[in-house]
């Protein structure tokens, strides 16, 4: 009748009443029904002895520790309603409205926005803020925002924290690499911001403004062939070149510091 197989003969014959279509042992006391004597024998007991184990949270009672605990995790599957001042939990409003009156009956809170309820007001002022849409506790140093004073303590240590990524197109430094990388990408697009008195770029505004400023410092370091004038060395250098033109025309006036440049202008003559 099935693929069941064995090589004991009892096993063989117990497995037989499986197959049997009716069960016509019956219990006395209830709607159990087997096909085997033993079985029978066995379910018995449990009318016999007293149902002492009962659960607190539904009229569950049984005489077998192992049926309670396998139990007791439906009610852990399904916990809607926990209480805040004990173990207690329940998916029953009404059941958990009655358990916090063992508490304290004088001094029960309870939210009217959602099913929380609890007898310590520092508690429930906390739960309060949960339901606030306005995050008015903010951090003076970035945009963080929130709506807990302990989650702006532990926000602030991030500002105390040694900023390691620092990066070296401007004064912007964190400690977290992922900012890091995404302020990076700003240096990489284009930089349409340009000085109009050295080459210094940048898609920053107030970047640029504040490189503005070096210009408008007392230029000390002088060209010595015309009238240029700047704070930065280098610059100076680079303005130099001008006029060391090496390179001339000998069809022309034509000078240049670049031989490159001379090559392209002599090319002009050919044509």
């Amino acid at each position: 009748q099935c693929d069941y197989a064995t090589n004991n003969k009892s096993h063989f014959k117990q497995h037989l009443l499986t197959h049997k279509t009716t069960k016509d042992i019956k219990c006395d006391h209830c709607d159990y029904a087997t096909t085997n004597k033993s079985c029978l024998k066995r379910h018995l007991l449990t009318h016999k002895l007293s149902k002492d184990i009962k659960c607190v949270q539904c009229d569950y009672a049984t005489n077998n520790n192992s049926n309670y605990k396998s139990h007791l995790l439906l009610h852990k599957s399904f916990k809607d309603f926990n209480c805040a001042q004990c173990d207690y939990a329940t998916n029953y409003k009404s059941l958990f409205k009655s358990h916090l009156l063992t508490h304290n009956a004088s001094s029960v809170f309870i939210c009217g926005h959602c099913d929380y309820a609890t007898n310590k007001k520092p508690a429930f002022k906390y739960h309060q803020l949960t339901h606030k849409t306005t995050k008015d506790i903010e951090c003076n140093h970035c945009d963080f925002a929130t709506t807990h004073k302990s989650r702006l303590t532990s926000h602030m240590l991030s500002h105390k924290l040694s900023k390691d990524f620092k990066c070296v197109e401007c004064d912007y430094a964190t400690n977290y690499i992922s900012n890091f990388k995404t302020h990076l990408l700003s240096h990489k697009a284009s930089k349409d911001l340009k000085c109009t008195q050295c080459d210094y770029a940048t898609n920053d505004k107030s970047h640029l403004k504040r490189h503005l400023l070096t210009h408008k410092e007392l230029k000390d370091i002088k060209c010595d062939h015309c009238d240029y004038a700047t704070t930065n060395k280098s610059y100076l250098k680079k303005h130099l070149l001008s006029h060391n033109k090496e390179f001339k025309c000998v069809q022309c006036d034509y000078a240049t510091n670049s031989k490159l440049l001379l090559e392209r202008h002599q090319f002009k003559h050919k044509n």
